[in-house]
């Protein structure tokens, strides 16, 4: 039993960087440059306080700044996948103070697919 521990470790182990690595793609929100547009737009209506998150339905952006978490979660529920098999836009975006910031000298590519907006490294690159 002793005999085959230490080779078990060695590969669990060995296999544990190739894990971690394909844990770290970055995150993005998949948007179209109309809908990053109009959150790029209505920064200032929709950016949080420092500390906050913003939770925006791309399909009311525009309309009225979003509600409250706290109101948001007792009244409605967003129909949100985490595994969606064809691109599509996601329906709601969470956004931070600096990730409006980071929007409102954001160049947006006027591309008639999707874009991948990457919040944390402030990037959108087409899909």
């Amino acid at each position: 039993m002793h005999r085959l521990f230490r080779p078990t470790c060695i590969a669990l182990l060995a296999a544990a960087p190739a894990s971690a690595v394909a844990q770290d793609e970055a995150f993005f929100f998949l948007v179209t440059s109309a809908q990053l547009a109009c959150l790029q737009q209505n920064a200032e209506a929709y950016a949080p306080a420092e500390g906050q998150t913003a939770f925006v339905t791309l399909a009311d952006c525009g309309e009225a700044p979003p509600a409250a978490p706290a109101d948001t979660a007792q009244f409605t529920t967003p129909d949100i996948s985490l595994f969606d098999a064809a691109e599509a836009p996601d329906a709601v975006v969470a956004l931070s103070a600096q990730d409006f910031t980071c929007l409102a000298g954001l160049e947006i590519p006027q591309s008639a697919g999707l874009l991948a907006f990457y919040p944390e490294r402030c990037d959108v690159q087409p899909r």
